[in-house]
């Protein structure tokens, strides 16, 4: 039995040499072929990488990277924070395509938070991390939710340049988990 590799298992893999933890891989059955009925054909004779999971640590907390990349192609990460590091509630969307037309010189990536302090730092964090240019250039289009103590982004990694954008964001992960430290 033949094992497909995918485009994101060396970053994957890399990763997780890196931090010191193993890549969870689960399988499916490759594209299905034409069936011919012949006596003792194997129809499945091949596997596909569908998903790909990390559980990073960072000082106490799990930053957990799901990649489904079967046919969905979605990408998640989260982390949960304590009740006593708990960071201000805030959310991180993509602004409309029409108004990036008219606001060219607006960030692509839009933060709402009640805490205006907050919000300048994770604009700040948006650019530093690099996540700011990623979506200008692609479209990459992350939606972000801080809900009680978890934060989670999720987007589809149906997009040019999509082995961008890991790095990035496990780097924004774990800058948002110092400040929650402070």
């Amino acid at each position: 039995m033949k094992i497909k590799k995918n485009i994101f298992e060396p970053h994957f893999e890399k990763l997780a040499l890196e931090e010191g933890i193993e890549v969870e891989k689960k399988y499916e059955s490759a594209s299905s072929k034409l069936i011919t009925f012949l006596d003792m054909a194997d129809y499945n004779d091949d596997l596909r990488v569908k998903s790909l999971s990390l559980k990073i640590p960072y000082k106490n907390n799990i930053i957990c990277v799901h990649y489904e990349v079967g046919d969905i192609k979605l990408g998640t990460i989260e982390s949960a924070f304590s009740e006593i590091n708990k960071l201000p509630q805030f959310d991180i969307t993509t602004r409309s395509h029409f108004k990036r037309l008219i606001f060219r010189n607006k960030n692509i990536l839009k933060v709402n938070s009640k805490k205006e302090k907050f919000k300048k730092r994770l604009e700040k964090l948006l650019s530093e991390t690099e996540l700011e240019l990623i979506a200008r250039k692609t479209l990459f289009l992350p939606e972000t939710k801080s809900i009680n103590y978890n934060i989670k982004t999720e987007f589809s990694l149906s997009f040019d340049d999509n082995l961008e954008v890991l790095m990035p964001l496990i780097s924004f992960y774990k800058s948002l988990i110092d400040w929650s430290k402070e």
